[in-house]
């Protein structure tokens, strides 16, 4: 695949995600409790999966407004699934929700949306996602489409901050060369760390 083609294709998958937000209401729905951020690779603007992020900051999150969300989403017919995870007395020191939306009938998107108090001290993937659109490049962007892109291929997954890190910091050129840097890291870890600048 060529540069233009990732790009092309990245593109067309970013403007499915916006379209899915718009058709969900999901800002509006979740803006009722809470300041709402699209964050990971739609934020970033490296679609590759059909997954999107979100982070709601509340000054008092409920997870009765959660399922206040979740029940409303779950009546419209594309909803295929919903998990939720409360993990606030876990490092994640949040609620996780999942929602599975069947786009068409070969292609499923995936909503993951954390939910955080204002006050917590978790890193904020919002400050994360800002830091990397000023910090990518063109080459940078197409790198990281790339690797994603060759996971994607072999059935794999090349996850978010640790691709953008190896990527950036360590210039990792393909998915081979990143799961050796990889190592044996616990992926699922949320990490303070961010772009250097310049």
């Amino acid at each position: 695949m060529s540069v233009d083609e990732r790009a092309a294709r990245a593109e067309g998958r970013l403007r499915a995600a916006y379209g899915i937000v718009r058709e969900l209401e999901l800002l509006e729905r979740w803006g009722k409790y809470g300041e709402v951020v699209i964050v990971g690779s739609v934020g970033i603007g490296v679609v590759v999966p059909p997954d999107i992020d979100m982070e709601i900051h509340s000054d008092e999150p409920r997870v009765a407004d959660g399922f206040a969300v979740m029940a409303a989403l779950a009546e419209l017919p594309k909803a295929r699934r919903i998990t939720y995870l409360d993990a606030r007395d876990r490092h994640e020191q949040g609620q996780y929700w999942k929602l599975e939306y069947e786009l068409t009938s070969d292609e499923t998107w995936t909503i993951d949306t954390w939910v955080f108090e204002h006050a917590s001290t978790v890193a904020s993937g919002a400050a994360l996602t800002a830091a990397l659109r000023d910090a990518l490049t063109p080459e940078t962007r197409d790198r990281i489409l790339a690797i994603k892109e060759e996971a994607e291929g072999l059935g794999e997954r090349a996850r978010g901050y640790w691709l953008y890190q190896a990527v950036l910091d360590a210039g990792v050129n393909n998915y081979a060369e990143y799961r050796a840097w990889l190592g044996d890291r616990n992926i699922y870890e949320r990490t303070s760390w961010m772009p250097r600048r310049g």
